[in-house]
């Protein structure tokens, strides 16, 4: 059974995704500090980059966004350009944009400028090519579709119904381009509210401690589905996941051997370091698995929870024996295939750092 608790503290809302009484994801807003990622604006181009093809766009932010282009396209400084941003600002690194367009729904990612078709990975055997072929027949000219898991087992009505809604919105945020005056954010694609429905489309119960969320839930979902929390404890300590919650802040966490692990992100990866602690086993070599095996699983949660996403360097404690660090390698591949984000487990360096890449939510 899947449910959803949201809590609104301070201008700050924080959704948790229950699966079985299990902390299985989570999102959050802030006022102070709203996501860009996947919204569309009409900029302006305000510096050219000679020789990497590159400009930056004033889309109305304090910082304005890196956009890179290809040879054969022209732009400068001054025109007006249609964007959609890929990748949140990070330290200094400005936020990137692309003139590749996507509008996600609960089925289907509609890709108005792009002519590609691609099914989730999730989704194999015969399934898939049954979705293939049935993007490749229901996708307007010119455009593409990338069909999503949820849509294993979807019929044609269902899938072109979306396509249809998700036509509609890209012809008004065309005419709203037509007539708003740059910087203008067109498509905001970070309310939290309407992206959970779109992520978490199979949810029985949501339990909110917000009147504002209660009555916006109340005009999407059946109200049967909806409860509001009430009393004197949070939402998130009356369900037992207060801590875990609070977990993905942290920059250090300990390991149930008495190691620990340490998150650092920089503006190109996410490094991660595993260290021992003081705790050391009778037997070295198998205190030094243990509690390499305990920092995957925590790590690969970890990720989840905090989606993380793009390069992640991982450095465990040596290990000696080629047989533990397949052993390592093996619980890696094994558990990253549990989590519903593409993760792939690359290799392991000669100086034994585990490479690491995964899809984030951008969330």
């Amino acid at each position: 059974m899947k449910k959803i608790l949201v809590s609104c503290k301070r201008g700050e809302t924080t959704a948790a995704v229950l699966v079985d009484g299990q902390l299985e994801a989570i999102y959050s807003a802030s006022d102070d500090n709203p996501r860009l990622s996947g919204n569309i604006y009409k900029g302006r181009v305000q510096n050219f980059l000679p020789g990497m093809n590159a400009v930056f766009v004033d889309i109305g932010r304090d910082k304005n966004v890196f956009l890179q282009f290809k040879s054969t396209q022209k732009f400068s400084v001054g025109q007006n350009v249609l964007i959609q941003i890929e990748k949140e600002s990070v330290g200094t690194k400005a936020a990137r944009a692309t003139l590749n367009f996507s509008l996600a729904g609960q089925f289907l990612i509609f890709l108005p400028t792009l002519g590609y078709i691609g099914v989730s990975n999730k989704i194999r055997g015969d399934e898939r090519d049954r979705l293939h072929a049935l993007a490749k027949k229901i996708r307007p000219n010119e455009t593409g579709l990338i069909v999503r898991t949820a849509a294993e087992g979807c019929d044609e009505k269902t899938l072109s119904d979306e396509l249809a809604a998700l036509q509609k919105l890209w012809e008004r945020i065309l005419e709203r381009n037509s007539k708003r005056k740059p910087p203008a954010l067109l498509y905001n694609d970070n309310d939290l509210i309407e992206k959970i429905l779109r992520n978490e489309p199979d949810t029985e119960n949501f339990i909110v401690d917000n009147l504002k969320v209660l009555r916006k839930l109340n005009e999407l979902v059946p109200p049967e589905k909806i409860f509001f929390h009430e009393g004197d404890a949070q939402i998130f300590e009356t369900f037992g996941i207060a801590d875990e919650i609070s977990d993905v802040h942290k920059r250090e966490l300990p390991l149930p051997s008495g190691g620990q692990i340490i998150f650092d992100k920089t503006e190109a990866l996410t490094a991660i370091d595993v260290n021992t602690g003081k705790f050391v086993g009778r037997n070295f070599d198998e205190t030094i698995l243990r509690t390499n095996l305990e920092a995957a699983e925590l790590i690969l949660r970890q990720l989840k929870l905090r989606d993380i996403g793009g390069i992640i360097i991982v450095d465990f404690i040596d290990m000696a024996s080629d047989d533990d660090k397949r052993t390592l390698m093996n619980f890696l591949r094994e558990r990253a295939r549990i989590d519903r984000n593409k993760t792939t487990i690359v290799d392991m360096t000669p100086l034994g750092l585990v490479e690491i890449t995964r899809h984030g939510n951008c969330n």
